[in-house]
């Protein structure tokens, strides 16, 4: 009992989990990655572009450069590119190699929530 008013003290009510009020977290950015050269690559994309992504919106950035056999590499990332929707094209180094060439649907995807 609470000495000041003579009530009885209540329990406190549970708090929901973030996002577990019937909306769902916010999404802070995706991450995608792909293998190619025995090495995974991985790009990390803000929620804005990945919507424009999803929407089948042409969009392509710079990746990460990366060092394979003590060469150095640059890489561009192509979303939805030459009018393909769902297209992923990652190309490397200045010959205009490929590392991947297929949908980005089916490479590994983790989103990461705020």
């Amino acid at each position: 009992m609470d000495p000041r008013t003579g009530r009885g003290s209540r329990p406190k009510q549970p708090q929901p989990a973030p996002g577990a009020a019937g909306k769902p977290p916010k999404l802070k950015s995706v991450t995608l990655t792909v293998e190619w050269g025995y090495e995974l690559h991985s790009l990390t994309i803000g929620p804005r572009n990945w919507q424009k992504i999803q929407a089948g919106k042409e969009w392509g950035t710079r990746g990460e450069t990366y060092e394979y056999e003590g060469e150095r590499y640059g890489c561009y990332w192509d979303f939805n590119g030459q009018g393909q929707p769902g297209s992923l094209v990652i190309r490397y180094g200045n010959d205009g190699g490929e590392g991947y060439d297929g949908d980005w649907a089916d490479v590994d995807t983790t989103e990461h929530h705020a």
